[in-house]
């Protein structure tokens, strides 16, 4: 249980702890320009650990921070952020240690002395402190760290902490040593022996500071810039899923829109390439512009966004994932991120039973949920019983009419590794239909099948198949749409959950036919042996295209 205790209002914050919170094994302190977000605090895994976490400065995140893809902080990580903050849940009894042994005015002195003396402290990557102010050290709580065993770097930081704050530095120069990840001002702050005027150094790091600002996708929409029509931009400018659906509905059903589609894969009046001399302009100034993935980094969009995404996760999203490579090898990885996908008007999901893993993942607290279900979806509700379209795509699919068909759709691994593939026996092929959909990602050479399938969707794929194997794609929850059969063989299993991630409160609802072995896989297949899915997270009421519609009707200028 975590207790969130209004720092100014205790005078004797150790007796409140004592008397107030004995229910609690976490506290987190904050201040009138403190903001704790309390969706963020559900999401967060603690344990008898004190844990940093992650935080937004005045609602946008500004950080540079590469610490959060690892599993437990050091001085020197917390250090070297752009900007630094109390952004700490501590574990009640290192607190009450705290405040009792250490000099301490504010709460980032409580901070900086918990990163100093406590021997682990854990990292959380939810996003869980908006700071209204930057918070400063006290000069008491500086001058205490003199004479302490405290190593070389961490010295330097806290003089390049004193100055920045405009206090006296609190070490000599031959008692410190420059860290190994250091910055331009930390160069010179060392060169010149801390000896230029406080205001010098500070100039260089409110330009550091303005120039993080400008790489980090922060903007405001701007209204009046907005003309009457939608842009798709579907996933990554591809002519497929949701928003193929989608689209093809409103062209249809709602001529009076002028509606465009920004993708390379088709021709036509109402299709742009995304390398067109304008295609920015067109975005930004669009009414109502609609996505299936993460916005780009070079657009900013003045309307109305309606996130479609792309389906139902089982693979860790962004808050959730640690993603040490790429917050480790990506420039601003988070803040860019985080900044484009708070400027999201509406989120759609499937089915509202899976809504708690977008909000942990995601921030939503500018974002409203929907969840009337994929257009993709509610396009296999409309035909699966239509004879005709699924007799048709069999006969362009050149499929045995008498056999049964199996869809086989790996997930990408960007490990490239081919290991986990399955290779069908002829036992199988004998009494099947076999249709290899591989990722987009995917371009490695693999098994082929009779005709191009790359022209079909794949809800089409999914629409004629009888089986459908997997391992940790949200295909399967479509699958499971229109009740098909649907396999795990998951090979990978410790392995991929252990560098990607898995939602595996998600994952154990569905994994009743999962499998580790190909021969166990492929005996249970031809004995028919199949147990029956939970359904908490299909959606079989799918009204999308109507809904979404009418988000588009209320958006429109």
């Amino acid at each position: 249980m975590i207790k969130v205790i209004d720092f100014h209002e205790q005078l004797d914050l150790k007796s409140f702890i004592n008397s107030y919170c004995r229910e609690a094994s976490h506290i987190i302190l904050k201040d009138k320009n403190t903001q704790v977000r309390d969706e963020a605090v559900n999401h967060t895994a603690l344990d008898d650990h004190t844990f940093i976490v992650d935080y937004t400065n005045n609602g946008y995140y500004t950080n540079d921070s590469r610490y959060m893809g690892k599993a437990f902080i050091t001085v020197n990580d917390w250090f070297n952020n752009i900007t630094l903050q109390p952004n700490m849940i501590f574990r009640k009894e290192d607190l009450k240690w705290l405040i009792s042994n250490v000099e301490w005015e504010n709460i980032f002195d409580i901070t900086l002395n918990a990163l100093i003396y406590l021997d682990e402290i854990k990292i959380d990557s939810h996003v869980v402190f908006n700071f209204n102010h930057q918070n400063k050290p006290s000069a008491q709580c500086l001058k205490s760290f003199k004479g302490q065993n405290i190593d070389s770097e961490s010295k330097f930081y806290i003089n390049k902490l004193a100055i920045l704050s405009s206090i006296k530095p609190v070490f000599d120069t031959k008692e410190i040593n420059l860290p190994y990840n250091v910055r331009t001002i930390d160069k010179i702050m060392l060169k010149t022996k801390f000896k230029l005027p406080k205001s010098a150094y500070q100039n260089l790091n409110k330009k550091a500071i303005q120039k993080q600002m400008q790489s980090i996708n922060i903007y405001e929409k701007d209204k009046s810039q907005l003309k009457p029509y939608i842009v798709f931009l579907g996933f990554d400018f591809g002519y497929r899923g949701n928003s193929k659906y989608l689209f093809e509905y409103i062209t249809e059903h709602h001529s009076r829109y002028t509606v465009y589609f920004v993708t390379k894969d088709k021709k036509g009046a109402h299709f742009i390439s995304p390398d067109h001399a304008s295609i920015n302009d067109v975005i930004e100034k669009a009414s109502v512009v609609i996505l299936e993935s993460y916005l780009p980094d070079h657009i900013k969009p003045n309307g109305t966004i309606i996130q479609l995404w792309h389906g139902t996760p089982l693979k860790r999203l962004f808050l959730d994932s640690k993603e040490p490579k790429q917050n480790n090898d990506i420039y601003n990885y988070r803040a860019r991120k985080y900044n484009k996908l708070i400027k999201q008007d509406y989120f759609i999901t499937d089915v509202a039973s899976i809504n708690y893993v977008f909000e942990s993942a995601f921030p939503m607290h500018e974002t409203k949920i929907v969840s009337c279900g994929y257009p993709r979806n509610q396009y296999l509700l409309e035909y699966q019983t239509n004879t005709n379209e699924v007799d048709h795509i069999k006969q362009l699919l050149n499929l045995d009419k008498d056999k049964e068909t199996i869809l086989y759709t790996p997930t990408w691994r960007d490990n490239k590794e081919n290991d986990f593939l399955l290779v069908f026996p002829e036992e199988i092929k004998s009494k099947y239909n076999i249709i290899y959909k591989y990722h987009e990602e995917d371009q490695s050479n693999k098994h082929k099948n009779d005709i191009d399938i790359n022209q079909f969707e794949t809800q089409q794929l999914i629409l004629v198949s009888d089986i459908v194997i997997s391992d940790y794609s949200s295909i399967i929850f479509d699958a499971l749409t229109i009740d098909k059969k649907v396999y795990l063989y998951t090979p990978d299993f410790k392995d991929y959950d252990y560098h990607r991630g898995l939602y595996k409160h998600v994952y154990e609802l569905i994994n009743e036919n999962q499998y580790f072995e190909k021969a166990l896989l492929f005996k249970a297949i031809m004995d028919n042996q199949y147990n029956m899915i939970n359904d908490k997270y299909i959606n079989k009421n799918n009204d999308s295209y109507e809904a979404i519609t009418q988000l588009i009707e209320d958006a429109m200028i």
